[in-house]
């Protein structure tokens, strides 16, 4: 037995050392520089493009298969453009490809057995130039002269009309491996690409990107094996846009020796923008997470994966089906928007400094091409907390259903400072001077947005258990909008307020030539001074307040809509003041004075109601009442026309009836004393007395003005 094992193992020590000869003989006789002209010939035939030589090749065959290589590059077809002027001083413009140097080691004996284990790839310098010709083509189209680009050569497909493209090769064909075999496994031990660089230029828009710098080092990489280690840097800079900013990315990746799972762990991904369209000011973005990306089916799972500035940080965990393009997860937004906006350099103005400083929300996310559903939202900004959910489903007609609720918010924080609001008010006097056609313009826009309006199908709500708008607080905020391809309505509008209620029904009907609207309201018990004392700082008049409207009219803005305003309103205010000024005026004998005093004067109650008929809104209900003190009127206001006509008679016990007459332009109206009545009015109430009723009555008159122009929207205070 133990000659019959030297025998064998003598056998084998001769193979090994004939086999050791032969490669030897292979190494000393065969030069791979003998067949640069065959490789650049098959490069020819196979691309139409030169591939050059300018350094020599060297082979190694055992242990490992081997090849060096010197300086080579690969150009651009025959017949593409050069750019002028040139744009590299390396001569880079007429080529495709160009490597300094590099070598690739294959461990020989794996081969035998369907397995590639390269222990070293090294490429060295290697630059790509891709450009887009002046005339559309480019020098990435590996086309052969006469061919249709795209075809690659491919047998049978030409560039002749009707010429079909070559099928892809059916599974286990040769081109897939072996029939019937195993798929060809590949390890790499090292992978090194240092100082490479690539340059894209789009010659008829004048975009350019580059990337250079570029180094990437993977060890390990083997399926089945342990995770391999990558790292890669590289610069970047662009024109139109204009940016530069380095990217570094590290990470573990790992597969199945199948090839059908790939774990990629501990990614790190750093962006540090330096200018252009990503501002420096924005600092490093990071990307970091885990992801495991399976091919059957083609799904990638999602695990503590974030992406953050130094001002906001996004996250997501969940589930992507990619050949489905969908995803099922969960979402994060925190951070300061406020500061995310300064590092974009649109920093954002606000009447508190402190608003917008935090965010932190969560949204469960089920997103797909059919639907985009957020099952439920939940967080706060500042102070606020939200609650809601929402989901679209685009089409001709995009479905937006969305429900919101916010404990409390203040909304004036928001807001530009005030400073800044009373700047704005500049736009009306540029209105003013433009050409005519603005207004054409704006009836184009109205056009437009009525248009836009009818490919919507929203049903939104929104909730706040307090508001504060204007200054005015507001409880019980509830808010159904519901737009039905142009139908919109607003109902329920409810809230309390001012120690009342407001409810209100609001449509807008925008799928005929001019928008029909319709608003129909309830105001109970609201104490209209605290909402003056809110909003302005000073109380006009305080009186409990209802009222009612409901008005129609047809137009797409209030200039053409006021002229077929109509419908009814109604309005009872009671135990009310009106602040500074006093009806009775003092030293008049006589005159029931109890209700009035130094801080205005106090009623019983004013009533009226309106009606409105193709904007022509008429009175002839108006009552105050109030001891000692009465007041009725009746008139119209003309909205088309912008004028007023209004008579009220002021009775105060003592005095002859005071004519008061309103009159003139809606937005300056003048008040006055109506001379000839009121001369009748004295001789019939106090025989001689004259002079004296006139003057305290042109008083009462003059301060009863000044409160109604208090009351009147947009009057200086």
């Amino acid at each position: 037995m133990n000659r019959t094992l030297k025998l064998v193992a003598a056998a084998i020590g001769a193979l090994v050392i004939l086999a050791a000869a032969a490669v030897a003989i292979v190494v000393a006789t065969i030069d791979p520089n003998d067949y640069k002209g065959r490789i650049a010939d098959a490069a020819r035939s196979a691309t139409g493009r030169e591939l050059v030589f300018d350094g020599d090749l060297s082979l190694s065959f055992f242990p490992w298969l081997g090849i060096a290589f010197g300086p080579m590059h690969l150009g651009n077809p025959p017949d593409f453009p050069s750019p002028s002027p040139p744009s590299s001083p390396a001569g880079d413009d007429d080529v495709f490809l160009r490597i300094k140097g590099g070598g690739l080691r294959v461990a020989f004996m794996p081969l035998l057995s369907k397995r590639v284990e390269v222990a070293e790839l090294i490429l060295d310098g290697p630059h790509l130039n891709l450009v887009r010709a002046a005339d559309g083509r480019t020098n990435w189209d590996f086309a052969k002269p006469g061919q249709t680009p795209g075809t690659s050569g491919a047998s049978g497909a030409t560039g002749t009309p009707g010429a079909q493209p070559a099928q892809p090769p059916a599974s286990g064909s040769a081109n897939s491996g072996s029939s019937g075999g195993a798929p060809l496994a590949v390890a790499v031990d090292t992978l090194s690409v240092n100082g490479a660089s690539l340059s894209f230029r789009d010659l008829p828009t004048g975009q350019q990107f580059r990337a250079r710098d570029l180094n990437v080092d993977v060890n390990g990489l083997a399926p089945g094996g342990d995770p391999a280690d990558i790292r890669l840097t590289v610069a970047m800079s662009g024109q139109k846009p204009d940016m530069e900013a380095d990217l570094s990315v590290t990470a573990k990746v790992q597969s199945d020796l199948g090839g059908s799972v790939l774990e990629v762990s501990s990614l790190t991904v750093t962006l540090t923008p330096k200018g252009g369209v990503i501002p420096a000011g924005l600092g490093k973005v990071e990307l970091a997470g885990d992801m495991t990306f399976h091919t059957v089916p083609q799904r990638l799972d999602i695990a503590r994966l974030s992406l953050s500035t130094p001002t906001l940080k996004v996250g997501a965990n969940g589930t992507a089906a990619l050949g489905a393009q969908a995803f099922e997860g969960m979402l994060t937004l925190a951070g300061s928007p406020r500061k995310a906006l300064e590092a974009l350099g649109t920093p954002v103005r606000t009447a508190d400094p402190k608003a917008l400083e935090a965010l932190d929300l969560t949204l469960d996310v089920q997103a797909a091409p059919a639907k985009v559903d957020v099952r439920s939202i939940t967080g706060k900004l500042d102070d606020t907390a939200i609650q809601g959910k929402a989901s679209a489903v685009p089409g001709p007609v995009q479905v937006i259903r969305a429900e919101l609720a916010l404990d409390a918010i203040d909304v004036d924080r928001y807001l530009p400072p005030e400073g800044d609001r009373q700047s704005g008010g500049k736009a009306p006097e540029k209105a003013a001077s433009a050409p005519q056609g603005g207004k054409a313009a704006q009836q184009g826009g109205a056009a437009e947005a009525k248009k836009a309006l009818r490919a919507y199908d929203v049903d939104a709500t929104f909730k706040a258990g307090r508001l504060v708008a204007s200054k005015v607080p507001m409880t019980n905020v509830l808010v159904r909008l519901v737009a039905d391809k142009g139908l919109v309505r607003i109902n329920p509008l409810k809230l309390n307020l001012g120690g009342g209620s407001v409810d209100g029904d609001i449509t807008a009907d925008t799928r005929a030539e001019a928008t029909k609207s319709r608003i129909v309201s309830t105001v109970k018990g609201v104490e209209v001074g605290e909402l003056q004392q809110a909003a302005l700082g000073k109380r006009h008049v305080s009186a409990r307040t209802d009222a009612k409207t409901d008005l129609t009219a047809t137009g797409d803005d209030w200039n053409a809509a006021k002229h077929t305003l109509a419908g009814t309103a109604s309005l009872a205010m009671t135990q009310g003041t009106i602040h500074g000024f006093q009806i009775i005026p003092e030293g008049i004998k006589g005159a029931e004075s109890r209700r009035a005093g130094a801080s205005g004067q106090k009623f019983d109650s004013l009533t009226a109601s309106i009606r409105a008929d193709k904007g022509v809104v008429s009175n002839r209900d108006l009552r105050f009442v109030s001891p000692g003190i009465g007041a009725t009127g009746a008139g119209t206001a003309d909205l088309g026309r912008n004028v007023v006509d209004y008579a009220a008679t002021l009775d105060v016990t003592g005095l002859p009836k005071i004519p008061i007459k309103i009159s003139g332009p809606l937005d300056s109206p003048s008040y006055g004393v109506d001379p000839a009545k009121m001369l009748q009015n004295t001789l019939e109430g106090a025989g001689n007395v004259i002079q004296a009723p006139v003057e305290k009555g042109g008083e009462a008159v003059k301060g009863i003005g000044g409160a109604i122009r208090n009351l009147l929207p947009g009057q200086k205070q």
